[in-house]
């Protein structure tokens, strides 16, 4: 018995220990039950033997593949539930006596070194851990593994690999379905997760197929029976997608990138295929801000679809929910992780998540000036960029990562790995110049190849399909022992020439795989006069493109003319077999401008800038194409240089440098001398365009009025401010076409602009008063419902606020705006609205719906009377407010906040993302461990004294790091937005009242909730209980008294109520002290509530 286990296992061992040279995971090499049954008895045969002689350890050196490969194989074929080890005894046949896992376990790992495969140190469980992560999922699991995948796909028809793993990690109880191998599989396996997730997402969408293919998955074959036998046995919940089977067309998803040297960081928003009119609206919230960003087809009906556009983020931010308007589906974007602050970016800008390993390239990192990047070994810096104004405090390097394993932040942030192998790459070769899909995605006119890597004999399979999802038009395997680059083969089913988009997907070992859409015009060819348009006054200089191809393709038009104002044109390539619209825009120069706080766009075409704001344009960027180096800007005042502002590299100029000059003359322009040219780049002009706005039935016209190209009108409705404005192009006789809904309206706010004619500029959600014109009309808005028109009756004077509304949102509009729509009335307005908002048991998850910026929330709340209502019954859907709306959530949450200190609940997990830590610690009971956090004592008189150059020197280190909501760190910063408001009107009068306001909340000691003021305590100067240095704690006193208030204690109601125009006046200057604050007094005194209830 002996020789034949030893020879079994010799002839094993010389067929596996080469097969797992090419693999990254050892359940990729696949291998029959019987045989794994043999071998594993051998092994305890011969194990057995080997302890009596006191020689096991010769077994493993000399069987590391054999011991490998039936470790993993036990437990991906027969784990059920518990631990591991039962399983192996059983399969080896060992006694109790022989059962000690720990050898088995030390040579399992000295194999995996052996063979270069991964041994997952990061995980717990020293030897399970690798047994069990080299099994992939287990058959037991797959079942449940399955129903999750389709689950998710359900709720979320875009999801990929990436994003269902960045999902999976996030927290929770999201994995709780699956048993534990699934589930540390998915949370610990980083690339080998994403790439099993990717074929297994794969799998499911072929198996809708009634006659799935399911060739070229490079899954372990089990996976395959067993999702066909549950599919079989209709355990699955696969729609069938009739004979098109491998209609599996993907959908892109919002994702983060990197635009190196303009805008930063970016949300790219995916082109939509079927948006209404060619034009797609986002939702874009960034750390609670909303913003709406569209996406508009100038050619609508020939190029279908909106095509891709960004976001930047114009600060560090923690995260971003990203939504297309009218859909329930968000997909919520990580950014700064407060604790392992950096962010790493492939060298094409795409973002590189944290859970997963880096790739031995050269890649861009982004991270705190203050911080060191560490790694194993010093990478090579190949440049540095100058980074938006927002992002001040932080570094982004380029560096190339080869020959480094690790790469990191110094202090506490963890490491990411590098791994060594190459993946397999699409060789494209230039694209078509100036030609795009509708989508903007570039047009190749060769048909690509593929480079395999080959460090060791590797097999690859290589999967095309076209876009559209019909069937492969190439499946294949290719196994080489070098790089190779394969072409022809790939492409010779298919007629010529190849016109279309196809889906590339390239399949190696585990975690090697790679998967690209590319879009080919065969032989496709644009000549375009001049070979880069710069500006002109007009907007570009008039160019042509001229479009060619080989014998099979045909362009229609062939020949395009460009005036200054246009842009792109579009035609249509047809071949015999297939037709495409492709977007046809010759390379141009263009031009970023970067304001405080604001999200910079790129223009094509000179900017028109505001002489009384200009002071807030801090730079600009300019680029054009192929041209690295560009001289400097000149200002030119009557056509004659007052200055010029050298760029500081890659066409970033300082204009901060030519303030004083651009306020001194009201009017300047600024040139780039390129090419022998005075190229315009903008022009800077008074605000003013007109004396007065007049109204003439239907139309509206602009008195002493100066027309300018894209001169366009917002028009709001004081009747209806809960709409979006209706955007007009000014006609060049001044006068503003009115729909007909906009006439006989009601009264009128103006806003003034001059758009670029090829960007969709936003506008704001109510403008500023000193930026519009209001014009006095007659009537209210017809509405689009009974409900809607009788409210605008109301705010036009001419009927009663209607009892029952149903449409919350614009109630909450009327709260926000009042002041604004007409001032007189505001209080009148506010105080009846608010009665109704009080009657309905929706009114606070309402205010949700309304979509008002954080800072107007928490006023509104405060206005109403709401901050200090009972909570209303508690919905699970309220939890993932959270995430947005904190103190909304608070305040839905209420009933359940107690119960949340049990690891694992959902609504745990959405609370600990918004609020970090601490939250943890609250929950469970303790007090609150930053209460001092924010009072001015001694310091802040100190600081009072000290110049603004100073202080600002001294905050510019603070926050660099966005941090969760109640970390010390993030109330130092809202305490540094009340210590800049101490002398506004609004703090001065609530000052005036400290002594008595605190004076009044320290009663709560007499009350039911007494200890509860010791907060108030901790934020309170040592010696001082009035004027502004009292603020900070005159706001956790408000917010204590609300919250106790509204547990129905008569007492502070009463305060409350008195209080609540000085709660607000501090609110309007001090917004994110007061979130703060009315969350930590709702989680204060619903503990304070749970221990009464518990002892009574």
């Amino acid at each position: 018995m002996q020789a034949q286990s030893s020879e079994l296992l010799d002839l094993l061992e010389a067929d596996w220990k080469t097969r797992l040279r090419s693999v990254s995971l050892v359940t990729e090499l696949e291998v029959s039950s019987e045989t794994l049954t043999e071998a594993a008895k051998a092994l305890g045969e011969l194990y057995r033997l080997k302890v009596v002689k006191g020689k096991y350890p010769a077994l493993f050196d000399r069987w590391p593949g054999c011991l490998a490969v039936t470790l993993s194989g036990v437990a991906a074929r027969d784990y059920k539930q518990g631990t591991f080890w039962p399983y192996w005894w059983k399969a080896t046949e060992l006694p109790l006596g022989l059962q000690n896992h720990a050898p088995w376990g030390k040579a399992f790992l000295r194999a995996l070194a052996g063979f270069g495969l991964p041994t997952f140190p990061e995980m717990p469980m020293t030897y399970v851990s690798p047994i069990v992560m080299h099994a992939g999922i287990p058959t037991f699991c797959l079942e449940d593994f399955f129903r999750l995948l389709l689950q998710r796909r359900a709720q979320d028809p875009a999801l990929d690999a990436e994003a269902l793993l960045t999902w999976a990690v996030g927290g929770g109880r999201r994995l709780s379905s699956l048993d534990e191998p699934a589930q540390r599989f998915i949370r610990y396996g980083t690339d080998y997760a994403a790439d099993v997730l990717d074929r297994c997402l794969d799998l499911m969408d072929r198996l809708r197929s009634s006659d799935p293919d399911l060739n070229g998955l490079g899954l372990p074959a089990r996976f395959v029976e067993e999702a066909r036998d549950l599919a079989a046995k209709g355990k699955l919940e696969l729609k069938q997608s009739g004979p098109a089977a491998a209609k599996r067309s993907r959908t892109e998803r919002p994702r983060l990138s990197l635009d190196p040297f303009g805008q930063g960081v970016q949300i790219v928003l995916p082109p939509v295929g079927d948006a209404p009119d060619g034009t797609a609206r986002w939702n874009v919230t960034v750390d609670g801000l909303q913003n709406i960003v569209r996406s508009r087809s100038l050619w609508v009906g020939t190029a279908e679809g909106a095509p891709s556009t960004t976001f930047a983020v114009a600060q560090p931010a923690r995260r971003a929910q990203v939504s297309l308007y009218g859909s329930a589906h968000e997909v919520e974007l990580e950014i700064v992780d407060p604790v392992d602050p950096i962010l790493i970016f492939a060298e094409d800008g795409r973002h590189l998540p944290s859970h997963l390993a880096l790739p031995p390239d050269t890649v861009w990192v982004l991270y705190p000036a203050d911080r060191e990047l560490t790694c194993d070994v010093t990478p090579r810096v190949v440049t540095e960029s100058p980074l938006p104004i927002g992002w001040d405090g932080w570094r982004l390097v380029q560096v190339s990562l080869e020959s480094v394993t690790w790469l990191g932040l110094d202090g506490d942030g963890s490491h990411r790995p590098i791994r060594g192998h190459s993946k397999p790459r699409i060789v494209t070769g230039d694209p078509v110049a100036g030609v795009t899909t509708p989508y903007g995605s570039a047009v190749f006119p060769e048909l690509p190849s593929i480079w395999l890597p080959a460090e060791r004999e590797t097999t690859w399979l290589v999967d095309i399909r076209p876009s559209s999802g019909d069937r492969s038009v190439f499946t294949g395997s290719f196994t080489v022992g070098e790089p190779t680059e394969i072409s022809k083969e790939l492409w010779a089913a298919l007629p010529r020439p190849v016109l279309g988009a196809f889906e590339i997907t390239v399949r190696g070992p585990i975690g090697r795989n790679m998967r690209r859409s590319i879009v080919i015009a065969e032989s496709l060819t644009s000549q375009c006069t001049p070979q880069i348009r710069l500006f002109s006054h007009a907007g570009l200089t008039p160019g042509q493109a001229a479009l060619a191809a080989g014998p099979g393709m045909r362009m229609e038009p062939a020949l395009l003319t460009f005036t200054s104002r246009e842009h792109e044109h579009v035609i249509t390539c047809s071949t015999d077999h297939d037709i495409e619209p492709f977007i046809v825009a010759p390379p141009h120069m263009k031009v970023l401008v970067e304001e405080a706080g604001q999200s910079p766009r790129w223009h094509a075409g000179p900017l028109r800038l505001v002489t009384e704001e200009v002071e807030n344009v801090e730079s600009l960027r300019i680029e054009v194409p192929g041209v690295d180096k560009l001289p400097p800007v000149e200002i030119l005042v009557g056509g004659k240089s007052v200055q010029e502002v050298a760029s500081s590299g890659r066409g970033h100029y300082n204009l901060k440098r030519a303030t004083t000059t651009l306020k001194a003359h009201h009017s300047a322009d600024l040139i780039l001398p390129f090419l022998g040219r005075a190229v315009p780049v903008a022009s800077i002009r008074p605000a003013k365009l007109a004396s007065t706005v007049t109204y003439h039935g239907n139309h509206l016209m602009l008195e002493d009025g100066v027309w300018i190209e894209g001169l366009t009108a917002g028009i709001y409705l004081t009747t209806a401010p809960w709409r979006e404005p209706d955007i007009i192009p000014v006609e060049k006789d001044c006068s503003i076409p009115l729909p007909s809904h906009l006439v006989d309206a009601g009264r009128m706010h103006i806003r003034l602009a001059v758009q670029d004619p090829w960007l969709w500029e936003e506008w704001p959600r109510w403008p500023h008063p000193r930026e519009v014109f209001i014009c006095e009309t007659p009537g209210r808005y017809g509405g689009a419902d009974d409900e809607e028109a009788a409210i605008s009756g109301y705010l036009a004077g001419m009927n009663d606020l209607p009892s029952e509304v149903s449409k919350l949102d614009r109630l909450w509009t009327i709260i926000d705006l009042a002041n604004r729509i007409d001032h007189p009335s505001a209080n009148r307005r506010i105080d009846e609205t608010a009665t109704i908002l009080r009657q309905h048991s929706s009114a606070i998850r309402g205010l949700s719906e309304a979509a008002l910026p954080p800072d107007r929330t928490i006023v509104a709340l405060i206005t109403t009377g709401l901050a200090a209502a009972p909570a209303p019954e508690y919905r699970e859907s309220d939890g993932r407010l959270w995430r947005k709306y904190p103190a909304i959530a608070a305040l839905l949450t209420s009933s359940a906040l107690p119960d949340q200190a049990t690891e694992g609940s959902d609504l745990l997990a959405n609370i600990e993302a918004q609020c970090g830590e601490t939250v943890v610690r609250m929950l469970l009971g303790e007090a609150d461990p930053h209460a001092e956090v924010g009072r001015f004592g001694p310091d802040a008189e100190w600081m009072a004294q000290q110049s603004p150059e100073r202080l600002e020197a001294m905050w510019s280190a603070v926050k660099v790091v966005p941090s969760a909501l109640l970390e010390r760190d993030t109330r130092v910063a809202a305490a540094r937005q009340l210590f800049d408001k101490r002398t506004s009107h609004d703090a001065r009068d609530v000052a005036n009242h400290a002594a008595r306001v605190l004076r009044e909340a320290m009663s709560i000691k007499l009350t039911d909730y007494r200890g509860l003021e010791r907060h108030i305590e901790a934020r309170c100067h040592p010696q001082r209980r009035d004027g502004w240095l009292a603020l900070p704690a005159l706001s956790i006193a408000f917010a204590l008294i609300s919250r106790i208030a509204a547990r129905e204690h008569e007492g502070c109601q009463y305060l409350e109520k008195q209080f609540r125009p000085l709660w607000r006046a501090l609110a309007k200057i001090s917004p994110d002290l007061t979130t703060i604050d009315l969350v930590v007094a709702e989680l204060l005194v619903a503990n304070q509530s749970r221990r009464d209830a518990n002892s009574a």
